[in-house]
């Protein structure tokens, strides 16, 4: 009777979640961009397969695959605007000039880039269609990590009384390492962009010193970088959330 019971209660929540995907449209969400100078470093990899899994353990996204899609938006995007610069140098080669204003370049709606793109813009339909159509999603989760690094401050203060000598100083240093991320909902089939929102996290530590004694570090480890990337993924993942609850996350 309890294994009945067992079973009856799965199926249960198994209809009430397939019930909850219904409802929402599919989507998948791309690897993530980096437009810094730290390319090297794999922050962008790191940052959406967090974000994914915290997405993913929400419950609340009808994602049809089950990890970031490995196709970089920015470089699929430069690839096509350089053939696009290069048929216009053939045209206007020819003395038709009229290729270079349908081109869409000068439409406020076209967007320049995934990382700028506002609501209401269109990012190349040709591409984000035949992503979605690729992966049966339709809508695309894009992010762009528009700002990685990391900054310090150090100086001291002395705490001599007025007239006395060989006073005491208190000398203090403080590191930080921080990130900003441009996140973007698109349509796949019509290349609208459909939320958008910029996040950003922070980590810091300090080192402070009086006379002798020194309490804490101001250097910036590997798990300091680590927490403030899970930090980074907890924000995007909670304001997302946020969004779809309050009906906005997918609405035009």
């Amino acid at each position: 009777m309890k294994k009945f019971f067992a079973i009856v209660t799965t199926l249960i929540i198994c209809a009430m979640t397939s019930i909850t995907f219904a409802e929402e449209p599919t989507c998948i969400l791309l690897k993530f961009s980096n437009d810094t100078r730290y390319k090297n470093v794999d922050s962008a990899a790191l940052l959406s397969d967090l974000v994914f899994e915290k997405l993913l353990a929400s419950g609340k996204f009808n994602f049809n695959e089950t990890k970031p899609i490995d196709q970089d938006m920015e470089v699929l995007l430069y690839d096509e605007k350089m053939r696009d610069i290069n048929n216009l140098q053939k045209s206007i080669g020819q003395g038709n000039f009229n290729a270079l204003f349908e081109s869409g370049n000068f439409d406020s709606k076209h967007a320049q880039s995934v990382a700028t793109a506002q609501v209401g813009q269109i990012v190349s339909p040709s591409i984000t269609a035949v992503i979605g159509a690729e992966h049966d999603a339709q809508y695309l989760i894009q992010g762009t990590i528009i700002n990685l690094g990391q900054g310090s401050f150090s100086g001291n203060v002395d705490t001599t009384s007025p007239g006395q000598r060989g006073g005491i100083y208190f000398y203090r240093k403080e590191a930080a390492v921080g990130v900003t991320v441009a996140l973007r909902i698109i349509q796949a089939e019509t290349g609208e962009v459909v939320w958008a929102k910029d996040i950003s996290a922070q980590k810091k530590t300090s080192l402070n010193q009086l006379g002798m004694f020194m309490i804490g570090t101001a250097k910036i480890s590997t798990e300091m970088y680590s927490k403030m990337m899970d930090d980074a993924a907890t924000k995007i993942s909670d304001a997302m959330i946020e969004d779809l609850n309050a009906g906005r996350l997918f609405a035009k």
